[in-house]
């Protein structure tokens, strides 16, 4: 018996952590450091869709805003040529000029509102809203960024994430997948 005691006092104990334990810990805490940044990555790209969803709704504010001052255009049809075709008008000098008339008016505003949407990142366009329940054709803005063109959806074919897709459904329900925000002008 006294051999065995003897035995048990020459292993000495161990003092501290070993390695085994301080790489278990380190593949721990690498762990979670990858799943803080994948939801930091995460939560950045709903701040920057929040931030391109903001600068759409003011882009249509301050639009709606121009088409009402300009009252005397009662059709909204004009309006709707400028915003549609490919090549931005051109800015009419009125200040300096014998004035503007309302045609002339619609078009700077025109103008001026795509140019600064896109620099923004964003594309302006206007359609013949869908369902008009009282039967008469009001239009719709539309503002649209990344891959989605402010139109209907042509077809209903799927998409590959670097085509281009439209923003609505005939039906006027959001494609999925769509950038973009439309509202009614009245």
């Amino acid at each position: 018996m006294k051999m065995s005691l003897q035995f048990y006092s020459a292993i000495k104990q161990q003092q501290g952590i070993g390695l085994i334990e301080v790489l278990v810990a380190l593949l721990l805490f690498s762990g979670a450091a990858l799943g803080y940044t994948a939801l930091q990555t995460y939560a950045l790209g709903g701040v920057n869709d929040s931030t391109m969803r903001l600068k759409a709704v003011m882009t249509l504010n301050e639009t709606l805003e121009r088409m009402r001052a300009n009252s005397e255009i009662k059709d909204f049809g004009f309006y709707q040529q400028l915003f549609n075709v490919r090549a931005i008008p051109k800015v009419i000098d009125c200040l300096h000029s014998t004035g503007c008339d309302t045609q002339q008016l619609a078009k700077n505003d025109v103008a001026i509102l795509r140019t600064r949407a896109e620099r923004q990142g964003l594309r302006l366009g206007m359609i013949d809203c869908p369902k008009a329940n009282d039967g008469t054709k009001s239009k719709c803005l539309i503002t649209a960024w990344h891959h989605t063109t402010p139109t209907y959806n042509s077809s209903n074919d799927s998409k590959t994430h670097n085509e281009s897709t439209g923003c609505l459904e005939e039906d006027g329900r959001y494609i999925k997948g769509a950038d973009c925000v439309f509202i009614e002008s009245y």
